[in-house]
């Protein structure tokens, strides 16, 4: 009969809530990091999170953890220029402001038309606009 070879399996970690203290009181006054704490005390070199979830259910850590986009853990963000902060139109100021463009640009254009009929008469040597006295 051959003989099947299992694996090693880690025990079981189980801390009550009197153990979760002392490891949780011991990290905070010997000033080591929670991986040495929790190698330590199990033997396992990745302490994975279980140390700060401790800490919130018995009352060490205030809060909830606000999860930040990666970007904030950048130093230098590399940029090309910074980012144009637009105002948050509603429809009735689009179509004022569109109007608005609309007015200037044949403000512009009534303008420039005077100017080319200034231009024509001067250089022409002849009335271009009309008389209003006429018969």
């Amino acid at each position: 009969m051959e003989t099947k070879i299992r694996a090693k399996q880690k025990p079981s970690l189980y801390f009550s809530v009197k153990q979760k203290r002392k490891i949780i009181d011991d990290y905070l006054q010997s000033g080591k990091s929670k991986q040495q704490i929790w190698k330590e005390y199990t033997g396992d070199h990745k302490e994975r999170g279980k140390m700060l979830k401790w800490m919130r259910q018995l009352g060490y850590v205030e809060g909830t953890v606000i999860k930040k986009a990666p970007s904030f853990y950048m130093e230098k963000k590399p940029t090309a220029s910074k980012p144009v902060i637009l105002p948050l139109r509603d429809e009735g100021s689009f179509k004022l402001q569109k109007l608005q463009q609309e007015l200037n640009d044949s403000h512009l254009r009534e303008q420039s038309y005077l100017l080319m009929i200034e231009v024509a008469e001067r250089e022409l040597k002849i009335n271009i606009r009309k008389k209003l006295y006429t018969k």
